[in-house]
């Protein structure tokens, strides 16, 4: 085996290599359009449209959605309300826990920051047909669906195993 073969990445190690890049350079470039025309960050951007989709998301799905630890989170939740651009609610089915909802302000905020994104989008698919861009979302949402379908499974099994070991006898 030479070291150039053991380097080599498998078609797996490529496409999730291409969609760290890809992640990259679109938030690189949405972030360099934002500072330039808004006074909202990329992670901004991302929280407030989240808050859009799923009205009274709690704090920790939406961290875990957005792929940042709770501390970060509470960081970026605390500054959208102090700007009146959310607001928090308490849980009803958890008193520790608060869930969060967009206010008009944010609704504001989100549609002027959404002009940064667009252009960024154009460029990325650009070289792409209107055929390949379908074909492309539909493969996309697969792979979410395929790993979303994955976590919940492994939650499930998680839940057995936790039951099971409880009902043990202790030796």
């Amino acid at each position: 085996m030479t070291a150039n073969r053991s380097c080599a990445r498998t078609p797996e190690e490529q496409i999730g290599y291409l969609l760290k890049r890809l992640m990259h350079q679109f938030r690189h470039q949405v972030d360099e359009r934002l500072r330039r025309n808004s006074d909202v960050s990329f992670a901004h951007l991302v929280t407030l449209d989240q808050l859009q989709q799923e009205p009274g998301i709690p704090g920790a799905r939406l961290a875990r959605r957005l792929l940042v630890t709770a501390q970060t989170m509470t960081g970026l939740l605390r500054r959208l309300e102090q700007d009146g651009a959310i607001e928090r609610r308490p849980d009803p089915l958890n008193r520790r826990a608060d869930r969060w909802y967009l206010l008009p302000a944010g609704v504001e905020r989100l549609n002027a920051a959404r002009g940064a994104g667009a252009p960024v989008m154009t460029q990325m698919l650009s070289l792409l047909r209107p055929q390949e861009i379908a074909e492309l979302r539909g493969y996309l949402e697969r792979c979410v669906e395929g790993l979303e379908s994955g976590a919940q499974r492994d939650s499930a099994e998680l839940a057995a195993e936790r039951r099971r070991s409880e009902t043990r006898p202790i030796s």
